[in-house]
């Protein structure tokens, strides 16, 4: 595994204990509704397990997949409710582990 990879799997990771973090805060604080909460912590466990998975391998479907399982929620967010602190925290933590290792995973002869 490249170094560049072995960041960005911490770098996912960080951003996955994040968005479960802040989805136990947008409950507790009754900014958002019970199961909104859990379908980002489950966005959150999804991203965990392909991470320490297929991503940690350079398999170029888990880039494509986290792209879009990561990238969703933060672009989302920003439409639906501006550039607020959370958001623009949850777009850099998402975008940094999808963008480091571009180059080495899409570029490798794997699949």
């Amino acid at each position: 595994m490249s170094k560049l990879i072995k960041v960005s799997v911490v770098l996912m990771l960080i951003m996955a204990l994040f968005r479960i973090f802040a989805s136990i805060q947008m409950v507790l604080s009754g900014e958002k509704e019970l199961d909104s909460g859990i379908l980002f912590a489950l966005n959150a466990i999804a991203v965990i397990g392909i991470t320490l998975g297929a991503y940690q391998k350079g398999e170029k479907w888990a880039w494509w997949t986290l792209l879009v399982i990561v990238m969703t929620p933060p672009i989302y967010c920003i439409f639906a409710h501006g550039w607020l602190a959370w958001n623009i925290i949850g777009l850099v933590l998402s975008t940094l582990p999808i963008v480091i290792p571009a180059k080495a995973i899409l570029c490798s002869k794997r699949t």
